[in-house]
């Protein structure tokens, strides 16, 4: 049964916030399948910021361009925030804006990266969903600090009687 247009516009938005929850997730987990699932074959992206840029082309090359800086990170969380979507038939316009906190250690001290970027994607639909056919991240702001051990966790707070 096809969808009315409004209707179908209402489920493609929903399934590209779900390809990109699903990516973000990928990003923290690690999860690299879950990551390459999120473009076609053939995409394109172009990563900036932080002091690194590169770009890559094709779903394997951008994979193997994102596992090293994954694998050098403690743990890292994306919140996916604001989302514009433009769909036109099969392709979509997307802008999505993301604050992503990254721990990392680097000779026994321990860092916070925290970090305002946007996701500039064009999409396609795909096998029946939808995936990243190019990708150009930006980096709007940075920040980092380093991990003040000394501040007493919450697993110290006295438990009121």
């Amino acid at each position: 049964m096809a969808l009315d247009s409004p209707l179908q516009g209402l489920v493609d938005k929903a399934v590209i916030r779900d390809l990109m929850a699903r990516y973000a997730r990928g990003m923290d987990r690690p999860d690299f399948d879950l990551i390459a699932f999120s473009f076609t074959p053939d995409a394109y992206a172009s990563y900036g910021g932080g002091g690194i840029r590169w770009e890559a082309q094709g779903r394997d090359n951008i994979v193997d361009k994102l596992r090293p800086g994954i694998s050098r990170t403690d743990s890292s969380t994306h919140f996916m925030g604001d989302q514009e979507i433009q769909i036109n038939g099969d392709t979509a316009d997307v802008e999505t804006y993301a604050i992503i906190h990254i721990l990392y250690t680097v000779e026994g001290a321990q860092y916070q990266s925290m970090r305002g970027i946007h996701y500039e994607d064009k999409m396609v639909r795909h096998d029946g969903g939808w995936q990243v056919q190019h990708r150009v991240v930006h980096s709007d702001w940075r920040r980092g600090i380093r991990m003040d051990t000394s501040v007493p966790g919450i697993d110290q707070v006295p438990v009121p009687e």
